[in-house]
């Protein structure tokens, strides 16, 4: 059974959003590794992100969010900074990156 954690909070400027979603699984660093560039290249393909390897987190870049995906062994965590536009969706993007990452974890 997988051990979640979710939280969406307003940083107190009130102008960003933050998504943070934690995961603990048993799988390899590897296996986690390319289960996370799986689920940066479907962000890419349907909002247009760019992402990158900076040591062990892959960051996430876009006009509207910015944060990143840290796999690390037992652990992933993935934290985004949204911008206004795209706080309007906080939840739905929250949902969405959650049912995705939940699905893979356990197909693994």
């Amino acid at each position: 059974m997988l051990k979640r954690r979710n939280r969406v909070f307003a940083l107190k400027n009130g102008k960003k959003v933050t998504i943070l979603i934690e995961r603990e699984h048993d799988l390899h660093i590897d296996d986690v590794a390319v289960m996370s560039e799986q689920i940066a290249d479907e962000l890419a393909n349907k909002y247009g992100i760019e992402w990158s390897w900076q040591d062990d987190r892959l960051i996430i870049d876009h006009m509207s969010a910015r944060g990143f995906l840290h796999s690390q062994h037992g652990k992933i965590t993935i934290q985004l900074k949204l911008g206004f536009a795209a706080s309007l969706f906080a939840s739905s993007i929250e949902n969405s990156i959650s049912k995705r990452l939940d699905q893979l974890l356990i197909t693994q």
